[in-house]
């Protein structure tokens, strides 16, 4: 459970369940369960996304007590930037896997689901790269 006060923790627990979740997310048993994933890591995108930022505040903002292992307090100092400004190149990128994430939630939004496969199953090439597939997807659709 998370503390809501201790980041170290916090941080540990959600990299356990992120990896209880990639474990489990091997093989879904019911499709509708996927949009419910969706949605949860589209949210924890917009979390890790104020994380970053929050991240990188704390740097920048605690520079008067970065030095580097010799005692250098500049040196110190230009790392904590240097690592602020990452952090915030990281949550630049965050923003692109929350548009990702958003227009693949959308896209899920409208699938039905249903308990039985179709008689006649659209083909789909195993080990294609996605954007491979989404074509593949596309030009079925189209004809």
């Amino acid at each position: 459970m998370p503390t809501f006060y201790d980041p170290g923790a916090d941080a540990g627990e959600a990299y356990e369940a992120l990896r209880g979740l990639a474990h489990a997310s091997r093989r879904f048993e019911h499709p509708k369960d996927m949009y419910g994933v969706v949605g949860d890591l589209l949210g924890g995108v917009r979390a890790l996304r104020q994380v970053l930022d929050q991240l990188a505040t704390a740097h920048a903002s605690n520079r008067p007590m970065a030095f580097d292992d010799s005692g250098v307090h500049s040196a110190g100092s230009k790392d904590a930037l240097a690592a602020a400004d990452e952090l915030h190149q990281a949550a630049t990128f965050i923003d692109q896997a929350e548009e990702r994430l958003n227009a693949a939630m959308s896209a899920a939004g409208r699938i039905s689901w249903h308990s039985e496969p179709s008689i006649s199953p659209l083909p789909v090439q195993l080990g294609r790269p996605l954007h491979s597939v989404r074509s593949l997807c596309e030009s079925s659709v189209s004809n």
